[in-house]
């Protein structure tokens, strides 16, 4: 049977102009629709049964055309064993633009017993409200599935792991470092104890002037008790030095009692204020003298302490 020259040349014609259109249409495609971006998982192997794999497609449309709401991935559906989970599509109008973003959720639910390469599934979007029926296709995102299984398994005993003693932890240095932290500890209480303590019951504790000081505050304020006051601290002085000292014995006090020193214009004074008390006008505040004396006994005490 021969063919007419003519009606090949018309099916020829047919197919030309046919191949025409499809061009046309893939460059429209091209400049009314492109995805300008996509991001896919950032793990591409390892993949489990109940992972969740997130991608995000940023597609940009040219007004008028916009995609079809009809064709957007549809939440639930399942394909080759990979669930679509969420969907989650968000516009907006840019330049003479639409700028879509799509984000898709897929989570796997298959099984296999060795790795096997599998995929996210590509996803065809529709354009409408142009002069021309458009679509643009999502591609596919390719990864490893592994199963959590081995497929050579025989039973749980053969791969059950003998127990493993835990190794011991060596605390020696912890425990050093314990007992430096109770001695610290402790210095610092027979410390606190050696300064704010009035008691005797620790080693040289029971000077002249902490027996004055508890002396001093146990005084009432009342008139008279002042002259109680400035005796004791005298006695203590007197104590301290192995005779009576006097104002003008106070650089050999010092001298031979450095611990002193730094109470010099303090002592000084009190010289002063007690020959004034004693024997010309006795203080107006007994109450405040008495508190005045109590300090200053205390500090005597420190230094006879050798503690600041």
């Amino acid at each position: 049977m021969k063919t007419h020259p003519s009606i090949l040349l018309l099916t020829g014609a047919l197919l030309l102009g046919s191949l025409h259109a499809q061009a046309q249409e893939s460059v429209a495609q091209d400049a009314d629709a492109k995805i300008s971006a996509i991001a896919n998982p950032k793990q591409s192997n390892g993949i489990h049964i109940g992972d969740v794999l997130k991608r995000s497609i940023v597609i940009d449309v040219k007004s008028p055309y916009q995609l079809s709401k009809n064709t957007y991935p549809v939440k639930g559906t399942v394909r080759n064993g990979i669930e679509l989970v969420d969907v989650n599509v968000a516009a907006k109008a840019k330049n003479g633009m639409t700028e879509y973003r799509m984000d898709l959720s897929y989570q796997v639910f298959t099984h296999a017993n060795a790795p096997v390469v599998m995929q996210l599934p590509s996803e065809p979007l529709l354009l409408s409200g142009g002069p021309k029926a458009l679509h643009i296709d999502v591609p596919t995102w390719r990864f490893w599935f592994s199963p959590l299984v081995s497929a050579n398994i025989e039973t749980a005993k053969a791969n059950l792991q003998p127990q493993i003693k835990a190794e011991r932890i060596d605390v020696n240095h912890h425990r050093w470092a314990l007992l430096g932290f109770g001695g610290l500890l402790a210095g610092a209480l027979v410390a606190l104890l050696y300064i704010n303590a009035d008691k005797r019951w620790l080693p040289f504790m029971g000077g002249a002037f902490a027996l004055a000081h508890r002396r001093i505050k146990r005084l009432p304020h009342a008139a008279g008790e002042e002259r109680k006051a400035l005796l004791y601290v005298h006695q203590a002085f007197n104590q301290t030095h192995g005779s009576n000292l006097f104002a003008h014995d106070l650089d050999a006090f010092l001298t031979a009692h450095g611990s002193f020193a730094r109470m010099k214009q303090e002592i000084a004074d009190f010289f002063e204020r007690s020959n004034r008390a004693l024997f010309a006008a006795p203080p107006e505040d007994v109450g405040a003298f008495i508190r005045e004396l109590a300090v200053l006994s205390k500090q005597l005490r420190n230094c006879e302490r050798g503690v600041r």
